[in-house]
């Protein structure tokens, strides 16, 4: 009882070792055929990516020029040195390409090691390799009679095997498919229950499933290609057929899908980021914001700490309708280790209305084999002049003032990368000063305000969520040290101090006095703040930005692009 106990748990233990084998390999398309090199040997280093067991093909490795042997034996010796740099073993099947003709046949077994058709096992699988190469310059027919006697024979020794993959040149089912013919493989396959099917010589990539198996025309790993279309398969590929147990997931990959885990490093990331800050400098392009017509030089100072010249041109993608730019194409032609300046006019038609922001992309290559996309936006400063108020409007959250009457409100807002007019709804925003104070109304309109969010009433309280507007002020223009303030709807405010160095201090208060209201289709809001709470601040110009956030639509608006802790982005208020 013990011994049959023990077998019974050998045998599971057998059957669970059988069922859990796994293992990976690659099937290879024609390298020649019009090889275009080095395609195949990038392909190759692709695969060692992979690290598989090991790789098969399907034929046309070796392009043998028919009658010259040295030439011959020339083309194997290039082929066996490319595929003998794999970190596994490579299976060479038989094409028309590496037979020429029959007295090939020799020396092909010669250099490969492999004979015409044969077959391994691996794990739980079976392999079967081909040769039909011959049928390329006859008519359609069965292979000779001998290899087929073996084929059936290695296919009934084998049927018990878990799966059973074929492999050869010439895919004689799709003829006979066309013809309406018997294929004599097929019926082969089907009888023995062959699970997969790979063949070549097409260059183009096919598959069918018949009768439970798989029929897959690989296209080429090389070879050259007729119309480059992906939908007929036209394009450089290999496969990848993962095997667990009687299980096998075969996937179709594109060349230039696998990388090395180095392919983005860290340090890359580094370098794009600092290069997108230095590598192109746009000089300053002011606008007014009540201006027309607005026409100034700006330069582009472009450094090239890269690999190779940079000699991609310049062209801005602007909004004709807003701006001009000339010229709008710029050659580059800047050497390794080389500064160049390049000028450009600018004329905005509307300083009120600046959004979209002209902007360019360029290709850098900023490290060997590798080339990144740096993107620039024309380098907008927007400064809106703050007129002096000789009576000051009455903090209430009624915008009846007088004084905003008279006063020009900003009106134009972007959206996150300044590429459109903000997606939320009509914003106008105004300014007014005397000594002491700085006066500010907003009305933001909002066709659903019961919608609107309004959770926050105490002060520092988390504002931010609400709709609200965000408030930077850097009052002296040092671009160091600035105010923050951010206001909701109900007129709460989320106030602090910041610096560039990070520092974020909301135990800071300011005297905000700050009243919010409502109106048909709109919320509004009012404030005075003394200038002395904004201390040291500029008796002419302070740094300003800001923003307005509609929850109900997940979008917001900008002032000035881009919006960040970072004051050097920040506009300008002119206190006349």
């Amino acid at each position: 009882m013990k011994k049959f106990i023990l077998v019974i748990l050998c045998g599971l233990f057998f059957l669970s070792a059988k069922t859990e084998n796994s293992f990976r390999f690659v099937v290879v398309g024609d390298r020649t055929g019009t090889p275009q090199d080095p395609v195949f040997e990038e392909i190759m280093e692709e695969i060692a990516l992979l690290d598989p067991d090991f790789v098969m093909c399907v034929g046309d490795i070796a392009e043998v020029d028919v009658g010259d042997s040295l030439a011959v034996d020339a083309a194997f010796d290039h082929m066996l040195e490319i595929v003998g740099k794999l970190p596994c073993k490579f299976y060479w099947c038989a094409g028309n390409n590496d037979i020429g003709q029959e007295s090939d046949r020799a020396l092909y077994q010669a250099k490969t090691g492999f004979k015409r058709y044969y077959s391994f096992n691996h794990e739980n699988s079976h392999f079967v390799v081909l040769d039909n190469t011959m049928l390329y310059f006859a008519q359609t027919q069965d292979m000779d009679e001998e290899q087929l006697d073996w084929l059936q024979n290695d296919l009934e020794k084998h049927k018990q095997m878990d799966n059973t993959f074929v492999f050869y040149h010439i895919p004689t089912y799709i003829y006979a498919r066309r013809q309406g013919e018997t294929d004599t493989l097929m019926q082969l396959f089907e009888k023995y229950g062959v699970d997969a099917v790979f063949t070549g010589h097409h260059h183009e990539y096919s598959y069918l499933k018949h009768n439970n198996v798989e029929y897959i025309n690989v296209g080429s790993s090389g070879g050259g290609i007729s119309t480059h279309d992906p939908a007929r398969g036209h394009f450089y590929q290999y496969l990848t057929a993962t095997i667990r147990g009687d299980n096998r997931s075969i996937a179709l990959f594109k060349k230039g899908s696998a990388m090395p885990r180095d392919q983005v490093t860290l340090e890359d990331h580094e370098t794009i980021d600092r290069l997108n800050e230095e590598a192109i400098v746009i000089s300053e392009f002011i606008i007014e914001d009540d201006a027309e017509n607005i026409s100034q030089s700006v330069t582009a100072t472009v450094e090239n700490s890269g690999v190779s010249p940079l000699v991609n041109p310049i062209i801005w993608d602007t909004d004709q309708a807003r701006y001009t730019i000339d010229p709008g194409r710029m050659n580059l032609d800047v050497a390794t280790g080389e500064k160049k300046e390049y000028t450009f006019d600018v004329t905005l038609t509307d300083g009120s209305d600046p959004f979209p922001i002209p902007r360019f992309t360029i290709a850098y290559p900023f490290a060997e084999n590798k080339v990144c996309t740096l993107y620039y936006l024309l380098s907008v400063r927007r400064q809106k002049n703050v007129a002096e108020a000789s009576t000051p409007p009455e903090i209430d959250g009624q915008l009846d003032d007088p004084l905003w009457q008279a006063v020009a409100p900003v009106t134009a807002l972007g959206n996150y990368d300044g590429s459109e007019i903000a997606p939320i709804e009509k914003t106008e925003l105004y300014f007014a000063h005397d000594d002491e104070n700085l006066y500010f109304a907003a009305r933001c309109y909002d066709s659903d305000l019961p919608q609107l969010r309004a959770e926050v009433f105490e002060h520092d309280g988390t504002t931010y969520y609400d709709d609200n507007l965000w408030l930077f002020f850097d009052t002296n223009d040092d671009q160091e040290t600035y105010f923050q303030a951010i206001i909701n709807c109900n007129g709460a405010v989320f106030d602090r101090k910041c610096a560039t160095d990070g520092t974020r201090d909301v135990s800071w208060n300011g005297a905000w006095e700050v009243i919010s209201g409502r109106e048909a289709g709109a919320w509004t809001l009012e404030f005075k703040i003394a200038k002395a709470e904004l201390t040291p601040f500029s008796e002419e110009k302070w740094g300003f930005n800001m923003r307005r956030l509609q929850p109900r639509l997940h979008d917001a608006g900008y002032w000035s692009i881009p919006f960040a802790h970072a004051p050097q982005y920040f506009g300008i208020l002119v206190l006349k």
